[in-house]
């Protein structure tokens, strides 16, 4: 298979334009003029400038204005999504602006956690899911034959690729601004087979607010403590021999459940959303850019706004 970046630095970019273009393509299709000065590690400047003018020169970038100078750029080109593996990724598409600034922070999660091993595209997770570790189609398969939604919108990685069979798998869930957990319950009954079929997992809640995170964190272990299930049953005279099959305990899971707060700036929502993101939160623009760590994380630096 042709290496991805070689192909994308084929057709005029350097090893690093196209190695941020790569992770733009397989984890967003969006990003920030702070996130490509993050990844070459360079403040705001002319090497910034000239990369964007040229991805938007050669028709592969297109410009978001969200007023004031602050402008989100999109990867819609499809010829790029055909040289990374996939032409049909629902990332050159056109979204709303919850599920950009969603995918605005994936991108800055990736960028930070870039020792994961991601499956970078919905045939990638599919092959992990079912072939690496045996798991039932119908647990993360629509009856259209497509990855379930919510689970192809955010990043999936292996913690260890030395051993992806045994290996924990972080899932992301990036919270775009909502005043309720709704979205990360509807996340949750969407994946709750499928993480169960996992057995060792992490679920990551992003956002740019903690104010959401009790609800989400007790929605989780809701689902993950392991409880025991208890079935009724009448009595009869045998009922001390009988009750041992009375007791049935749910599968054991290793699950884990983190928060990540994240203080980077990020585009004001501006038209109406669909019916979930019809009460959104007014999140303002912050001073103070940088990342709260949380533990199991490592330290984050701060980033100029995007």
């Amino acid at each position: 298979m042709t290496d991805p970046i070689l192909a994308l630095e084929s057709l005029g970019y350097t090893e690093r334009e196209a190695a941020f273009l790569y992770l733009v393509a397989v984890h967003s299709g969006y990003f920030l003029r702070r996130q490509f000065d993050y990844f070459i590690d360079r403040q705001r400047g002319a090497i910034a400038h000239h990369f964007l003018e040229k991805a938007r020169s050669f028709g592969h970038v297109e410009f978001v204005d969200y007023g004031e100078s602050r402008y989100v750029y999109h990867l819609f080109s499809k010829p790029i999504y055909r040289l990374v593996g996939n032409a049909d990724s629902q990332n050159r598409r056109w979204k709303g602006d919850g599920v950009i600034r969603a995918r605005l922070m994936a991108l800055d999660y990736v960028l930070e956690n870039e020792g994961d091993h991601y499956l970078v595209s919905d045939a990638a997770k599919v092959h992990f899911f079912a072939e690496v570790r045996r798991i039932p189609l119908e647990l993360f398969i629509d009856r259209n034959g497509r990855l379930s939604p919510l689970l192809a919108a955010f990043p999936v990685s292996v913690t260890d690729r030395t051993r992806p069979a045994t290996s924990p798998v972080r899932f992301l869930f990036a919270d775009e601004a909502l005043l309720t957990e709704k979205k990360f319950r509807r996340f949750l009954t969407a994946a709750e087979r499928l993480l169960r079929a996992i057995e060792s997992f992490e679920v990551i809640y992003a956002s740019n607010s903690a104010y959401i995170f009790p609800l989400a964190k007790e929605e989780f272990w809701k689902r993950f403590s392991n409880p025991p299930l208890e079935v009724q049953g009448s009595l009869s005279d045998d009922w001390e021999q009988k009750s041992h099959g009375k007791m049935k305990t749910q599968a054991l899971v290793h699950a884990k459940f983190s928060t990540l707060l994240l203080k980077y700036n990020y585009p004001q929502l501006r038209r109406k959303e669909t019916p979930s993101l019809s009460t959104v939160r007014k999140p303002g623009l912050m001073n103070a850019a940088q990342t709260v760590a949380v533990p199991g994380h490592r330290e984050k630096r701060g980033l100029d706004v995007g």
